[in-house]
């Protein structure tokens, strides 16, 4: 009789493997799971949370998760501007009223004067446009 391939398959199965180790592997404080479920299991990843210095960058975060492109800018003590420079259109009106919502949540007041949710192009195309969405607070 000869060698089949099942057997070749059973036999070389064990030489790929990888020795994971012991099951308890130490816990780091303050980190959600243990080295050995790190190691294991790829898919898991620690939440990154950062560190703001003022209250403008942390709202500037929100927002990017809520709309990508977002810039804040201090125009004066205090008085700050959102802006979606790249953004080619309006925003969607959820995503308008969730990106007010944040800065209203934040003690922030929004200046209704000069806060729109448009966009207008530039006659000419390869200049900047003439007004994309913006909202001017203070905080």
């Amino acid at each position: 009789m000869g060698i089949k391939l099942k057997d070749l398959l059973r036999e070389s199965s064990g030489f790929f493997k990888q020795d994971t180790g012991p099951k308890r592997w130490f816990k780091p404080y303050g980190d959600k799971y243990t080295e050995f479920e790190k190691a294991t299991n790829k898919k898991l990843k620690e939440a990154y949370i950062p560190e703001f210095s003022t209250k403008a960058e942390s709202i500037e975060y929100e927002m990017n998760k809520i709309q990508k492109g977002v810039r804040i800018s201090e125009r004066e003590p205090g008085k700050f501007r959102a802006r979606w420079s790249y953004v080619r259109r309006p925003l969607s009106p959820a995503d308008w009223k969730a990106s007010l919502k944040l800065v209203m949540d934040a003690g922030g007041k929004i200046d209704k004067d000069w806060t729109r949710n448009d966009y207008e192009a530039n006659y000419e195309r390869e200049e900047p446009a003439e007004w994309v969405p913006s909202i001017y607070f203070t905080l």
